[in-house]
């Protein structure tokens, strides 16, 4: 009887943990998919789907030894086809561009784990992120914190051969040097040996890679908020039932599936070969989060306390140029006043000649001209800031030039240029006038910084030309030569300057702020190679 009590014991023990066992969710069917019909007999058809991967991506991915792929991304994707039904057939690859050329080429149907841009998406569509990730710069410790790399000169940024962040850098920031490599490892280890300035790779790769090569001499030098890592699975084909399973796959995913899936691997990718335990792991951790917090807590104040310093240094050095700036304006005016008076006083002699009384007429007129640039000098930090007001009126182009080249006749003689000025394409008449709305002391010094820019830089016996387009409320001033590539982006900013023993780099910056404040605007044109071209463009008051 005992016996077959226990034999009745087991076999109720055995109903229940079936019973059990039927209503457990297993890791194929934890979430029950809705399924189309159409998307139900594509996975019995077509359950097979050919996929290529990066080969060499730890801790997201990678082929091993034996063939496999793992990481991140194979455990991810595992989850998907357990859930779709979907069995993926890996097509081995020796690096990422294969996988790419395979993919075009229609030798697998999905790619495992990419961000969206648009060269791929001529030849893919995409599902929702599988997994998001930051990407960040990696620089040597001593290279200063990157806020802004369009401002960045002269530098490289290199890259392993065909990623997305490749093709975007190369897009939006053309004044970086782009360097490729085959591998990841091989990216980060030319910061580290001074053969590119930086690089930007996913935070969870940069950790693993400078932790597992010993790269103690990089750093994390910034982030770009828009180049994030928002990585999804490309299909091909166009095949959007495809995609829409995949999708729905992807969507059963909880966060704690995916903060596991990372755990695991950034753990197991970062440990040290002795195994002391799940308590020892857990306490390195903490310690090592609690170090890197420290180290950057304490560069945080340093950097802070560095930054006040500046700031404070700065605003004194400001005061001071203000205080210098208007000691010399107000030592200046009162001889310059005396000087302007003489040709007036000495044009009322009945003795001069016709050429005389012009010489005298200009030295009066430069002088005038000069002491409103004195006495306008204090307003181009309001110009700069967009607060200060202009007063327009019709100023005469060809008066104003006539000017500026009694002005420059020292340097254009002793350079042997030739000055070519034309007004709507023809050489203007005797009496004409081209009127453009301004102001004319701004007016004056602008198109005066910019015509001595362009002798200064044509070649001996040169030609300058002056354009003047009254339709269209232009003054082009073109001259022979190039400005240099490394400071077209930047020729408008201030102190940029280039092959000039005692240049300032002030000029083309004065004179657009100068043009902006009447409305108007400057702009470079170095696209005639051998020629430069710098066009004002202001309102225009017609022609006479």
């Amino acid at each position: 009887m005992i016996a077959h009590a226990r034999r009745h014991t087991a076999a109720s023990l055995f109903l229940f943990l079936i019973l059990v066992w039927s209503v457990l969710p297993t890791p194929s069917r934890a979430m029950a998919l809705d399924l189309t019909e159409q998307e139900s007999r594509y996975v019995r058809e077509h359950g097979t789907v050919t996929m290529c991967v990066d080969p060499d991506w730890v801790p997201f991915e990678s082929i091993n030894a034996t063939g496999e792929h793992e990481g991140i991304a194979a455990d991810l994707i595992r989850l998907v086809a357990g859930r779709t039904g979907l069995r993926f057939e890996l097509v081995p690859t020796a690096s990422w561009d294969e996988s790419l050329a395979a993919s075009k080429d229609g030798r697998c149907k999905v790619l495992s784990f990419l961000n969206k841009t648009p060269q791929r998406e001529k030849w893919l569509i995409f599902t929702t992120p599988l997994f998001s990730d930051v990407n960040v710069f990696i620089t040597r410790e001593e290279h200063p914190f990157i806020s802004d790399p369009g401002k960045l000169v002269g530098e490289s940024i290199v890259f392993p051969r065909g990623t997305s962040m490749e093709e975007l850098v190369r897009r939006d920031y053309p004044n970086l040097t782009i360097l490729v490599t085959e591998t990841e490892g091989e990216a980060v280890n030319m910061v580290s040996a001074k053969k590119a300035d930086m690089t930007m790779r996913s935070l969870i790769v940069a950790a693993y890679t400078i932790k597992k090569e010993g790269l103690f001499n990089l750093k994390i030098a910034g982030q770009l908020p828009y180049y994030s890592n928002n990585l999804s699975i490309g299909v091909a084909d166009n095949d959007q039932t495809l995609r829409d399973i995949l999708n729905k796959g992807i969507a059963t995913i909880t966060k704690a599936e995916r903060a596991e899936i990372e755990n695991r691997h950034v753990s197991i990718n970062v440990q040290t070969v002795t195994d002391y335990g799940f308590l020892l792991k857990a306490l390195g951790v903490v310690l090592v989060l609690a170090a890197l917090g420290g180290m950057w807590a304490y560069k945080v104040k340093r950097l802070n306390s560095a930054l006040r310093r500046e700031i404070a240094h700065r605003e004194a050095l400001e005061r001071m140029r203000d205080d210098v700036e208007k000691i010399i304006r107000h030592d200046l005016v009162s001889p310059l006043t005396g000087i302007i008076s003489i040709p007036e006083l000495l044009g009322g002699q009945e003795n001069l000649t016709r050429d005389q009384r012009e010489l005298l007429h200009h030295v009066a007129t430069s002088g005038k001209r000069m002491l409103a640039t004195i006495r306008m000098t204090g307003d181009l930090a309001r110009m700069e800031k967009g607060t200060y007001t202009v007063g327009l009126e019709d100023c005469d182009v060809l008066a104003i030039v006539r000017g500026i080249l009694a002005n420059l006749a020292g340097l254009i003689e002793a350079k042997g240029l030739s000055l070519a000025v034309r007004v709507d394409g023809r050489d203007p008449r005797s009496g004409e006038r081209a009127l453009f709305r301004g102001d004319p002391v701004l007016f004056g010094n602008l198109l005066e910084n910019l015509i001595k820019n362009a002798c200064e830089a044509s070649p001996e016996k040169g030609v300058v030309e002056l354009d003047i387009d009254t339709a269209a409320r232009t003054a082009a001033i073109r001259n022979q030569g190039e400005v240099p590539r490394e400071i077209v982006d930047t020729f408008f900013e201030k102190y940029v300057t280039s092959g000039k023993a005692f240049g300032t780099g002030l000029g083309t910056y004065s004179a657009r702020i100068m043009a902006r404040a009447m409305g108007g605007d400057v702009e470079l044109d170095a696209s005639a190679p051998g020629r430069t071209t710098v066009v004002v463009r202001l309102p225009g008051g017609g022609a006479a």
